[in-house]
């Protein structure tokens, strides 16, 4: 019972859909209730003709639920329930009269059919299927109402007019409890897809902003923030650019793998990751590089520096036979005026290749 409950809400919350199989066992037992209960009352009227379709057609609609849902004859189910209500609306307003609303129950058909025909296999968004059935609908009622004018009722005799008016109210109350429900289930689709449309936005974006391997921005999302930090910049309020690069790891590619080196990159973006603020950002350059813009001056981006490349070299990365120590070496440039993005990442990448030069594993910031 919680189970059906819990997942109810998940339906009614958008999170999942409604299950085909248990929309039309539903769909089936509401049917055949309503089939039962007019049966009933067609026999308490004795008009029984109807009373005895009623329960036959009350079982039939079990068998639908029970068996052909069981089955996903989906479609079936719908050509069945849409003729059979469209004839027994049809034959209930020949039998007893305009005035007890059973047409109005074809009007339910268009709605239900438009919904049916984007949820059911095999007829999504197939418009032609409920144009036609709605077509259907309208060619019906206007010439059972035609009919009706014309005709008198089989049985229209004896019936006290607050019966008739008992039954208009009823089958009116329950047309729109009809409209009401497919609409809600219209709705939910709607809100599912919604849902789904956006966690694929999101997964694009993280596809198209966002570096796979490392989970860092990658080089064309972070133009976009060397632009706005080159706007913003100020000689009092400058930033810096941090060109890293792992020492050896082309060393570390062919002696471990190229698995082992994604590893080494992972774990490097992991501890810059760490060591640097939320309003800071990191990219993956390419390959082994990693790029940092910084919103802070020349000496405290030497400091978060030498933290980052302090950090890696005393981190172990291994894996079920390995463990190495790896080193980075960093280049710092700091925003002056007049300066450009390209000319500031060259910057970087000068002193970062003087330190490749000189030793590796070091931090370099000023003309060496």
């Amino acid at each position: 019972m919680v189970g059906i409950i819990e997942k109810v809400k998940l339906v009614l919350s958008g999170r999942i859909l409604m299950d085909n199989r248990l929309k039309f066992k539903i769909l089936g037992f509401c049917v055949s209730g309503v089939h039962l209960l007019f049966g009933i009352m067609m026999g308490w009227l004795h008009i029984m003709p109807l009373f005895w379709y009623n329960l036959a057609v009350t079982v039939f609609y079990i068998y639908l639920a029970m068996v052909l849902s069981v089955k996903e004859k989906y479609m079936a189910i719908y050509i069945t329930m849409f003729v059979e209500i469209l004839f027994y609306a049809s034959m209930a307003t020949l039998f007893v009269g305009w005035s007890w609303g059973f047409m109005l129950y074809t009007v339910g058909l268009i709605p239900a059919s438009f919904y049916l025909s984007y949820t059911l296999p095999g007829m999504e968004r197939r418009v032609s299927i409920p144009v036609l059935t709605s077509t259907g609908v309208g060619i019906c009622y206007i010439a059972v109402d035609l009919a009706a004018r014309y005709s008198t009722p089989v049985y229209s005799i004896g019936i006290p007019k607050t019966v008739i008016s008992c039954f208009h109210y009823f089958n009116t109350t329950l047309i729109f409890v009809m409209l009401v429900s497919f609409s809600t289930l219209f709705a939910l689709e709607l809100r599912y897809m919604q849902r789904l449309t956006e966690r694929k936005n999101d997964r694009l974006e993280e596809i198209a902003y966002y570096d796979p391997l490392t989970g860092l921005l990658n080089r064309r999302s972070m133009d976009k923030y060397l632009r706005t930090a080159l706007n913003k910049a100020t000689q009092e309020k400058p930033f810096c650019l941090l060109m890293v690069d792992i020492d050896d790891f082309k060393k570390v590619n062919d002696t471990y793998g190229h698995d082992f080196g994604d590893r080494v990159l992972k774990s490097v973006s992991t501890l810059i990751s760490e060591n640097v603020r939320e309003t800071d950002y990191i990219c993956r350059w390419g390959g082994e590089e990693f790029l940092i813009l910084l919103r802070t001056s020349m000496e405290y981006a030497r400091q978060i520096a030498e933290f980052i490349r302090c950090s890696v070299e005393e981190e172990t990365v291994c894996n079920d036979a390995v463990q190495i120590h790896v080193s980075i070496t960093i280049g710092i440039a700091q925003y002056h005026v007049g300066a450009t993005v390209p000319a500031l990442i060259r910057e970087a990448d000068e002193r970062l290749y003087y330190g490749k030069r000189h030793g590796k594993n070091q931090v370099c910031c000023g003309k060496n």
